[in-house]
């Protein structure tokens, strides 16, 4: 049966609500962001609404806007450099068998004179015919990015390109307005900068530059005064705050949700100002790609921080491409993940793991646990929270194998960005998945991102999620409901079950010392008639 005959399949489980979904035919897209600097293509295959996976990615330095100058002019090498790509990048599609392809491009071809020749030609040698996207088109894909992505609901989102730099605002998750200015790491090096005889450049070079963008942002909105909360994206804020993460030796090798702090960038900058371009391709965390671009860029970022009242920069580990997905995966007229937190952590569960019936129970009597248990922990909704996200992805690793799969659904948790979580609550969800079967916690080399008190959290939380698993042995949902009695130093759980769930007691009643030790009691576990 053709991709085109496939017919819906109704799954009757829904983690979000009681109604059935539906799940289409997987399709897969590739997007294509022809930039001032790089050109990228991403890979995504997606069930529209109901989960999405990133499949390959293609990146190549073109150096489209490189000798435009103030002609705006397109130059003879940098033209054919970008048709090439583009034709690269669609011979790849056609060999992949993707027919579904978005192709954009922005402030080089959009800014250019001969940008109506460049398009003409891309129709004609490559066979793509690139939308070319205004600022505020740019803007309104990276909000989108940010707002299915990240736990921000207001505040701006800076993106430095290579040609130019965008400014948006957002409220309420939905975008409200943004301004580009030509301040592109690309354009600035190349207007401010004389690498041929300056390297690295002179102090009245960098002093021309810095009035240069103070001139520009004297139309910045006045509003960004007040914001607390700036998000970054792009590949010029991703490499300097993956310098950062070198320097600190940061324990997660993932940049979304990172903070970079205002220190820290003033530092960088100082750093890049004295290095020449031989030595910041030496720097570790920077693209040797970029070391010839990225101060000009640094410093934009750090005028920009400086207007704001935020202290540090959220990185996105997502952009523009991504946003433009976003508009594809999500149906309606936001575009918005209803529950984004909750979709992230679904949507790793259905990549690896799909057992929804005991994925859900599982969750169902972790939660009944902390319920019943809350005079003994005294947590609150943020631990209920992590508690169900690793009910849920507790099995991810028998993608892998059942043997370890509580290690293997470990480094599935920590190997990628769980969109909407901090580095420590994923941390916390990663340990949770780590523990659910045996072993006493430790921080698996990332107490670096815990808060003081989280391994205590951890070793309550996992002795929870740890009876639960073993509750559900069978996987067959047999044990209907957890009652808790606490009183002083003993605990009694009351199993509800219409069926015989021998193997449930015996395995939940084995497993116990950790819930003992954890909360320093003693515990009985009793089957009893539902």
């Amino acid at each position: 049966m053709s991709d085109a005959q496939q017919v819906p399949i109704t799954i009757t489980q829904n983690i979000s609500n009681d109604e059935p979904v539906v799940v289409r035919p997987e399709e897969r897209v590739a997007i294509i962001d022809l930039g001032s600097n790089t050109c990228k293509l991403i890979l995504m295959a997606y069930q529209t609404d109901y989960s999405y996976r990133q499949v390959d990615e293609l990146r190549q330095v073109v150096r489209l806007a490189e000798g435009m100058g103030s002609a705006n002019i397109l130059r003879a090498d940098a033209f054919e450099r970008g048709i090439n790509v583009l034709k690269n990048y669609h011979t790849y599609c056609q060999a992949a068998g993707i027919s579904d392809i978005i192709a954009t491009a922005t402030s080089a071809v959009r800014d250019a004179k001969n940008g109506a020749s460049f398009l003409a030609a891309a129709k004609e040698q490559a066979g793509l015919s690139p939308v070319i996207l205004s600022g505020e088109e740019e803007a309104y894909y990276g909000v989108l990015a940010v707002a299915n992505s990240l736990n921000v609901d207001n505040g701006f989102i800076l993106d430095i390109g290579g040609g130019s730099a965008q400014l948006s605002e957002v409220k309420a998750r939905n975008f409200v307005q943004g301004q580009s200015w030509p301040l592109g790491a690309l354009r600035l090096t190349e207007q401010f900068f004389n690498h041929a005889n300056n390297d690295p450049p002179k102090k009245k070079e960098i002093k021309a530059l810095e009035k240069h963008i103070k001139t520009q942002l004297e139309t910045i909105p006045e509003n960004f005064a007040t914001a607390e909360t700036l998000v970054g994206m792009g590949g010029t804020i991703r490499n300097l705050a993956k310098i950062q993460q070198k320097r600190d030796d940061y324990c997660l090798d993932l940049k979304h949700s990172y903070k970079f702090q205002e220190a820290h960038l003033a530092d960088i900058v100082d750093m890049l100002v004295e290095a020449s371009t031989a030595d910041r391709k030496n720097i570790s965390g920077l693209s040797g790609d970029r070391a010839d671009i990225i101060l000009a860029g640094a410093i934009v970022a750090r005028e920009m921080l400086a207007r704001s009242a935020a202290k540090a920069i959220t990185i996105s580990g997502q952009g523009v491409r991504e946003g433009l997905f976003y508009s594809r995966f999500v149906e309606g007229d936001t575009h918005l993940l209803e529950n984004m937190r909750q979709f992230s952590v679904v949507n790793l569960m259905r990549r690896y793991y799909n057992n929804v019936p005991h994925n859900e129970h599982v969750c169902k009597l972790a939660l009944a646990l902390f319920d019943g248990l809350t005079s003994l922990h005294g947590y609150g909704e943020s631990e209920r929270e992590l508690l169900a996200a690793a009910a849920l992805l507790h099995d991810i690793g028998m993608a892998v194998s059942y043997y370890d799969h509580h290690k293997h659904g470990f480094y599935l948790t920590m190997g990628t960005a769980l969109p909407g979580y901090s580095h420590r609550e994923q941390v916390v969800i990663g340990l949770l998945v780590r523990y659910h079967r045996k072993g006493t916690p430790n921080d698996e080399g990332y107490g670096g991102l815990l808060e003081a008190d989280d391994m205590l959290r951890i070793h309550k939380l996992a002795a929870l999620l740890r009876l639960a698993e073993y509750l559900e042995r069978s996987k067959a949902q047999r044990v209907k409901d957890v009652r808790c009695h606490v009183s002083d130093d003993y605990v009694q759980l009351e199993v509800l079950a219409e069926d015989d769930i021998g193997i449930e007691l015996h395995e939940a009643r084995n497993r116990a010392g950790l819930f003992a030790s954890a909360y320093d009691v003693r515990v009985d576990i009793i089957g009893v008639s539902a």
